[in-house]
This record gives structure tokens, C-alpha cells and sequence, in this order.
């Protein structure tokens, strides 16, 4: 339950400091305005994100003390699910008719920086395994 709440902990740092460059990028450049005109605004993308990367980093630390050995097995499927859920909370947006490039082009900055996150998690908790299987036969 520690690893939960330190990863957690961590995506709310990672997600604060994200949107707070991300929101100054738009300021200092005036594209803060086509936002008024999109589907979805910033916050709404960032949150959604956090959800997401929140429910699979209890996804992936609950499969670590069940299912081991299955880690990496259960993290591609937790990305299958994340990049469906994604797809469909943007879809609104791909199949509007206007010109909506901002947006997707946003968004996907966003997903990726949550993707990275989702693999530092994964990538810190197999090493974890493997630091204790090195362990194991010193002894």
C-alpha cells in the first residue's frame, strides 16, 4: 500500500508540475485562447490522465504482490485498456468537423507524458523484482 501512495505522490507532482509548464507554454505564446473553442480544456485532459495512470499504477503494484511474474504481461494490457479509454474520450474530437488540431495535438503531448509515467512505474517495479531475485542467490 506504501508503493501506491509514493507512486501516487509522484503522479500528482509529475502531473502538477506538467500542466503548470504546459499552461504557461499556452500564456506566453496567446494560445490560451483556443481552448474557448474546443471540445475539451486543458484541466479536463489532465484529469482524465491522472484517472488513468492513478487506477493502472494501483493496477500494476496490486499485480506485483499477486501475480509477480506476470507483470509485464498485465502491464500491456492495462496500456490496451488506457489507449482504448483514450481513444474513446477523444473521439468526440476526431470526428468533429472543424479544425481541431490544438486539441489532438495536446492531448497527445499530455497522453505521452502520462505514457512515460506508466512505464517509469512498470519500469521501477521490475527492477524491484529483479534487485530482489539478485539478492536471493547471493545468499
Amino acid at each position: 500500500m506504501n508503493k501506491i501512495f509514493g507512486f501516487a505522490g509522484q503522479l500528482l507532482i509529475v502531473a502538477a508540475v506538467a500542466f503548470g509548464l504546459h499552461y504557461m507554454f499556452h500564456s506566453v505564446f496567446n494560445t490560451i485562447d483556443h481552448w474557448s473553442t474546443s471540445t475539451y480544456n486543458l484541466i479536463q485532459i489532465y484529469f482524465f490522465e491522472f484517472i488513468l495512470s492513478l487506477l493502472m499504477v494501483v493496477g500494476i503494484v496490486m499485480t506485483k504482490t499477486k501475480m509477480p511474474h506476470n507483470l509485464g504481461y498485465m502491464f500491456l494490457a492495462f496500456i490496451t485498456v488506457k489507449t482504448i479509454a483514450n481513444y474513446l474520450f477523444i473521439s468526440p474530437v476526431l470526428k468533429s468537423e472543424g479544425d481541431q488540431s490544438f486539441v489532438k495535438h495536446n492531448f497527445l503531448l499530455v497522453f505521452v507524458i502520462f505514457l512515460v509515467f506508466d512505464v517509469y512505474v512498470t519500469f521501477k517495479l521490475l527492477n524491484e523484482e529483479k534487485g530482489q531475485e539478485k539478492n536471493n542467490k547471493k545468499v
